[in-house]
């Protein structure tokens, strides 16, 4: 007897294009895949309004009514390259002598991106979704130990549609699968205050551009149900780096109380050439904790908390346009 075929992760293939304006346009056959091992947690909800009584004598709750349709989901993924970045900045793409670069800047407002969501199987199924937006992102890494998938550098997007439909035909990208290597914890290089410190343990850094989905809500019958465009409020960039401590040198950092004078950046460098990177200098960085507590049986280790006001961030790669 054959068994029955069930839903595996393993291939599903999410991919994505960048929409002409809010939840409009974006040829999927253009588009590319996300990243590596990328997932999708979403919370959907049809936003069900409900009404008590129409006259009878009963306790139960008369009726319901769709609502406000919401959308939000976390996407996931291992980058092979900073793309995703023009979605939450804008993005200048340039050349410095054949290696393209890729300067991001705060921006007022941000791109949406069309996605399919293809959960294949003998009877595909796919959803996709329009007006898709980042309120915002969070890179993290930390070191490997031995054998497995903890190493790798990840994104996780927190992320907003405006609308879903669902098919069952899985689109044929010309950029076709991911050929590129994965960025690793051994790529990251961690600066404060002008120094280069090497005893990371962890980190992370998140992005957020301040947008709530509910300032896009609207009593309006055009929009009906969904979501209008999204408006940026607050640029933010914070972010954590677990140090090994060597001396009182990182507890001067936060018992100052002045924004840090010297150079304090973020590196991921891929091929160790400088020509598959991408680094974050941090403009007016300020460390909010960093005072370790006590460690009886283990190395002293410290969360530096961090939040600066902007960057200057440059991605440079072989992609020409993002």
């Amino acid at each position: 007897m054959a068994f029955t075929e069930f839903l595996v992760g393993k291939r599903e293939r999410m991919s994505w294009i960048v929409e002409t304006s809010w939840a409009t346009g974006g040829t999927m056959t253009g588009g590319e895949i996300v990243g590596l091992d990328c997932t999708i947690d979403p919370d959907w909800s049809q936003g069900w309004q409900k009404y008590l009584t129409a006259g009878a004598d009963n306790l139960q709750v008369q009726g319901r009514v769709t609502g406000p349709k919401s959308l939000p989901y976390a996407m996931s993924f291992i980058p092979v390259n900073w793309r995703w970045l023009k979605y939450l900045m804008s993005c200048a793409n340039g050349d410095d002598g054949g290696v393209k670069t890729h300067t991001f800047t705060e921006s007022k407002t941000i791109l949406s991106w069309n996605l399919e969501w293809a959960k294949r199987h003998t009877t595909n199924h796919v959803i996709t979704t329009k007006g898709n937006a980042c309120k915002n992102a969070t890179i993290n890494f930390a070191k490997a130990t031995g054998e497995g998938s903890e190493g790798h550098v990840k994104v996780a997007m927190d992320c907003v549609a405006q609308d879903d439909t669902q098919g069952s035909s899985v689109t044929s990208i010309s950029a076709g699968n991911i050929t590129k290597l994965p960025f690793q914890y051994k790529h990251a290089k961690e600066t404060l205050n002008g120094t280069e410190y090497k005893e990371v343990n962890n980190g992370e850094m998140t992005i957020s551009i301040g947008w709530d989905e509910t300032d896009s809500r609207y009593c309006n019958t055009t929009y009906a149900n969904l979501l209008g465009e999204p408006i940026p409020k607050t640029f933010s960039l914070k972010g954590r780096f677990n140090i090994n401590v060597k001396d009182k040198t990182i507890f001067d950092l936060w018992d100052d109380a002045v924004v840090i004078s010297g150079v304090c950046s973020l590196l991921l460098d891929k091929d160790g050439t400088g020509d598959d990177q991408i680094l974050f200098t941090f403009t007016n960085f300020y460390v909010y904790g960093a005072v370790a507590g006590t460690e009886l049986e283990g190395v002293t280790a410290v969360d530096v908390v961090w939040e600066a006001n902007t960057a200057t961030i440059v991605a440079r790669d072989d992609i020409t346009t993002y």
